[in-house]
């Protein structure tokens, strides 16, 4: 029987990339942040001894491989996420933001790690951020640091994730390893679509999202709350198969299940509306003064109630929010929970947030949902045994960044060889 592959997670947040790694039966042998809150989360859910508090511009290589007793070369598989919110479509984009940065102190721990393997996770506009030339120059750094890279738009929604939540993930192998780039993306398991066959940014049409978890299928068993409290035990048994993993290994305990305390008139902006109604629903009289002249076809997702049967939007850090996008809850008069959210992201119901509450909605919202980390850890580790699962996706030459067959196709390949 072969040993469990070996990981290191950098900017490892509250611990989703992580989790998701451990289900896909990696040995997470360190995991380091500089955000000492989320390290408390991380700490108590996956182990005090595997987390180190460290700002990435201090973390020493050799130090790192002392620590997880591995010699150069050796570990199988360096992941990580650098901060994104310079490269957001959410919010002004800067070129300058230091945090676009990050990615080379990433690459410097890699080239001196020299794992098999490489994951990294961004958000979808770093692609075009600078005209490409920030991924062009991302591309260059694997190449330099001896990988060959691959990325793609993946959907969380088609791997089991209750959630249109998409992310730009790099897959590398290191040049010396007969992996050639485009492997290492598993094939969707939920859903009809391929990869790169749904269009972030647009109204999805029914057949594209039959098959994918829906609001019941992801918080329907949980009990109610009212804005401002929370609930600490459940109050009845799992309804959907994904209430009983999200369940398992726990009695009556609820851990996070609160709802954040809403203005009295954002209660009553929610009480007008009914399920899948939203700010175009709302009396004049009830909407903020700065949305009075707006456009029918402005902020189309404010102040939505969610729909049973609907898939669950992006969970962001702000989805407290009612008037941030579709974050209030279909019956009930309020905005999701953090423990919704925590689900909505694929957390299990025994992964407890540490923090204030303000925290836990960073914590939550800026976390890599782990079935989404599962998947990826699983196919990366088929193709280092030399038994990937999944198809080889086409990569382009270098240097060309163009879109695959126009809107049907928007996952962005490419191939630094």
């Amino acid at each position: 029987m072969l040993p469990p592959p070996t990981t290191v997670d950098l900017f490892c947040g509250a611990g989703g990339l992580s989790l998701g790694l451990k289900q896909a039966g990696y040995d997470v042998l360190l995991a380091s942040d500089f955000n000492a809150v989320a390290g408390e989360t991380y700490a108590h859910n996956l182990g005090t001894e595997r987390f180190r508090l460290a700002d990435i511009h201090a973390l020493d290589p050799r130090e790192v491989l002392d620590r997880i007793g591995l010699g150069t070369g050796e570990l199988d598989l360096l992941a990580g996420g650098p901060p994104c919110q310079g490269f957001s479509i959410i919010g002004a984009r800067h070129e300058q933001d230091p945090r676009n940065s990050l990615f080379r102190e990433y690459l410097r721990i890699a080239k001196a790690l020299r794992p098999r393997a490489i994951v990294m996770e961004n958000v979808p506009g770093l692609r075009t951020l600078v005209g490409g030339a920030v991924l062009r120059d991302m591309f260059d750094g694997f190449d330099a640091a001896g990988y060959r890279v691959a990325c793609a738009e993946l959907v969380a929604a088609q791997y089991g994730v209750p959630q249109l939540r998409w992310r730009l993930v790099f897959v590398a192998f290191r040049k010396d390893i007969d992996v050639p780039p485009g492997y290492g993306f598993p094939r969707p398991t939920h859903g009809s679509t391929a990869i790169g066959e749904l269009v972030p940014n647009r109204t999805l049409l029914p057949h594209e999202l039959e098959g994918f978890l829906t609001v019941r299928d992801a918080i329907g068993d949980l009990p109610r709350v009212a804005s401002g409290d929370s609930n600490n035990s459940y109050d009845g048994k799992p309804i959907r198969p994904y209430h009983v993993t999200m369940r398992k290994g726990l009695k009556a305990e609820l851990y996070n299940h609160y709802a954040p305390k809403l203005s009295e008139q954002n209660l009553a902006r929610i009480r007008h509306l009914r399920a899948g109604q939203d700010w175009r629903d709302l009396p004049t009289e009830l909407l903020p003064l700065g949305m009075r002249r707006a456009l029918r076809k402005d902020h189309t997702r404010r102040f939505s109630r969610m729909t049973w049967n609907g898939v669950p939007r992006s969970i962001i850090t702000r989805f407290r929010d009612p008037k941030s996008g579709e974050y209030t809850h279909p019956t009930q008069h309020r905005t999701i929970t953090l423990r919704e959210a925590a689900r909505i992201q694929s957390f299990p119901d025994w992964f407890e947030f540490r923090g204030a509450v303000s925290d836990i909605y960073d914590q939550i919202g800026n976390a890599v949902p782990p079935l989404l980390g599962q998947a990826v850890g699983t196919e990366i580790a088929a193709c280092l045994n030399g038994k990937p699962r999944a198809e080889r996706l086409d990569v382009s030459q270098k240097g060309r960044l163009g879109r695959r067959t126009a809107l049907a196709r928007s996952s962005l390949l490419f191939d630094a060889l």
